[in-house]
């Protein structure tokens, strides 16, 4: 399979390389700066400068690629667009270059009010420090959901949610999901980021996981 991958040079990102290299897939990794991905060398990797704000940049490296896997990340300020911003080009040009299948990346509690089924201490936590802190991003993160689940009815998309991340070694255990939520119950507050990348490249094959926002969990 042929992958191209869009935030590639993040922590998250780096790990989709690598394992979907592991795996034999081919991968084009879309970034800014191609000299920040040169610690990878493989002969199955292409590295090309791309602007994930235009759908003319995309398009031209999307074709012949049968997905995109994207881990994009977006500085927290009072005012975050890049998510929306960035997914509408992404799904215009996929469709220009007949890809079938999309995996991004949000977080747990893109829905903020989902924090209320939590329990009591958990709450807290996060109703006066956590959402307040990440609140314009999470706000963005919904509306780029909201987009793919009212507007892109005709692409395969999958969004992963996962809590925080580390970039510790991958765990080890089974990875928990959870279709249609926005976070796993009882999972730790926090997972590698290699588990997440394990988790969005075994979504790859995985029909039951098209069209579907999943929170995953340890």
């Amino acid at each position: 399979m042929k992958i191209a991958v869009l935030g590639a040079t993040g922590g998250t990102g780096t790990q989709i390389v690598k394992q979907a290299l592991a795996a034999k897939h081919d991968v084009i990794a879309i970034v800014r700066n191609p000299d920040n991905l040169k610690e990878i060398q493989n002969s199955r990797l292409t590295i090309v400068n791309g602007d994930i704000f235009s759908e003319v940049s995309l398009s031209s490296h999307f074709k012949d690629v049968n997905a995109i896997i994207s881990c994009l990340g977006f500085e927290r300020s009072s005012v975050v667009t890049g998510y929306t911003e960035s997914i509408k080009p992404i799904v215009a040009a996929a469709r220009a270059a007949n890809v079938p299948r999309l995996i991004a990346m949000t977080a747990y509690y893109t829905e903020t009010s989902s924090t209320e089924s939590q329990g009591f201490l958990l709450r807290l936590v996060l109703r006066w420090l956590l959402i307040p802190l990440l609140r314009p991003k999470l706000i963005n993160m919904r509306q780029m959901e909201k987009y793919l689940e009212t507007e892109c009815s005709d692409i395969n998309y999958t969004v992963v949610r996962p809590p925080g991340l580390t970039n510790g070694k991958a765990s080890g255990q089974e990875i928990k999901s959870e279709n249609d939520s926005y976070f796993v119950k009882n999972s730790p507050s926090r997972m590698p980021r290699a588990d997440v990348a394990k988790f969005m490249i075994d979504c790859l094959s995985k029909s039951e996981s098209f069209k579907k926002c999943v929170a995953v969990g340890l």
